[in-house]
């Protein structure tokens, strides 16, 4: 459900600082090399609700987002659409050239210095940011490979933007997690000029230099270094449209596949009319525990109101699922399938501890919220955080049964009516 691609053919720090820069810049580097962009080219005032893109709604990185978008530094990640920005999707060592050049308005470069870019949408940006002795190669000593697929860490971040923005190595440091780091110097850098602050806030005394960067906090690194200022879009109408959570023992082989499934639909984006498979998804590979995520999910779908196109309870009714209202996976033949019948971008958010699992969808459903969380002793306990405005989908839910028999009937309400749909499933044991 998601794309990523930073290609060229793809349509605070101190003023002091950034202008120093731009001296040492060109004085050294021998390439054709521009001014940064420096100047944004649209306000919050020109932007709809919720700003450029769809997918970083009430990020902590979407003021910058938008600034580097005004800027040209990015267009987004799923061409040619390009309404999504993948903001919790790792930066890789191509896509950072990119991000480089666009920001540095790089020229052409005419010497390509590695075996593995060729053919690449990005290697006109690593050739660039090479000539401009930004980078020197990923296989040292030789260096003659940028390994551009590669998912770029904090700490290689760090030297490619002390290297870019000409900041001195500092061997003073305020963090206490860089040990005996070839990057060291750099991170220390850049820490000093404002571009980073730390990883663990509020102490910020550790800078995580194996950790991998994401698309969004290479935005707020990218805004500090360009001295651009945030551009924070209009209020959207995105909120918490439902959530539901199951709960397992603790410690089972079972626990580390449904959470693997939870990671695996984390951060999903469903645009207007877009369907979601859960078999596409897994790469049609099902193991145990896969389906309690599963089920979580269709619970959230379900008090959602939004349209259910394919799913199967279990066979054997299990006391950690609701009864009935339950979904399994079966590998090539039984899906979950559901599609964002509305017309805003729906976002899945997923987490979990040692002992539950909760899916969250986010979207607009005129304010309404509604809560979920099934036990085998208390069964399914609702709470509507929000009854919501005049459009607001309102379900309501009926389960009927006679021993292992169930009739489930699901009526939908908004402002054009009530809408009611009804299965019968029966439990072999």
């Amino acid at each position: 459900m998601t794309w990523i691609h930073e290609g060229n053919n793809v349509s605070g720090t101190s003023i002091a600082r950034l202008g120093r820069f731009v001296l040492g810049f060109v004085i050294v580097v021998s390439v054709a090399v521009g001014l940064p962009s420096t100047t944004s080219t649209a306000d919050a005032a020109d932007l709809p609700p919720g700003g450029t893109f769809f997918d970083d709604n009430h990020s902590l990185h979407e003021g910058s987002i938008e600034a580097i978008a005004a800027a040209g530094v990015t267009f987004g990640c799923n061409p040619p659409e390009n309404d999504r920005f993948c903001p919790t999707q790792p930066v890789t060592r191509a896509e950072m050239a990119t991000f480089l050049s666009r920001a540095l308005n790089l020229g052409e470069a005419s010497v390509e210095p590695f075996s593995d870019t060729t053919g690449s949408v990005h290697a006109p940006a690593i050739n660039a940011i090479a000539a401009a002795g930004i980078t020197k190669g990923c296989n040292p000593p030789t260096n003659d490979a940028f390994c551009p697929d590669r998912s770029i860490t904090r700490a290689e971040m760090a030297s490619m933007l002390a290297r870019a923005f000409r900041e001195p190595a500092i061997a003073e440091t305020p963090f206490t997690d860089l040990d005996d780091s070839i990057h060291t110097g750099d991170i220390n850098s850049i820490a000093a000029a404002g571009l980073t602050v730390g990883c663990n806030p509020p102490t910020n005394d550790r800078f995580c230099p194996d950790r991998l960067v994401t698309r969004g906090q290479m935005a707020t690194f990218l805004t500090r270094g360009l001295d651009l200022d945030p551009i924070e879009p209009p209020d959207s109408p995105f909120h918490l449209i439902s959530s539901f959570t199951t709960h397992h023992p603790c410690c089972q082989t079972r626990v580390v596949y449904v959470q693997e499934v939870a990671k695996a639909i984390d951060g999903i984006v469903l645009a207007p009319g877009e369907v979601l498979s859960m078999l596409d998804v897994l790469g049609n590979q099902v193991d145990s525990g896969n389906c309690q995520t599963s089920t979580t999910l269709f619970n959230a779908v379900w008090y959602a109101g939004l349209d259910e196109i394919e799913h199967r309870p279990h066979s054997v009714d299990f006391a950690r699922y609701p009864q009935a209202i339950e979904s399994t996976l079966i590998a090539g033949w039984v899906d979950l399938k559901f599609s964002n019948d509305t017309v805003h971008p729906l976002e899945i958010r997923s987490h979990y501890t040692a002992t539950s699992v909760t899916v969250e969808l986010w979207g607009d459903n005129d304010g309404r919220s509604v809560i979920g969380d099934f036990t085998s002793t208390a069964g399914t306990v609702l709470d509507v955080v929000s009854e919501g405005g005049p459009n607001a989908r309102v379900v309501d839910t009926r389960t009927e049964s006679s021993g292992r028999s169930y009739t489930v009937t699901r009526t939908i309400t908004d402002a054009n009516g009530s809408v009611s749909e009804s299965w019968d499933w029966t439990y072999l044991y």
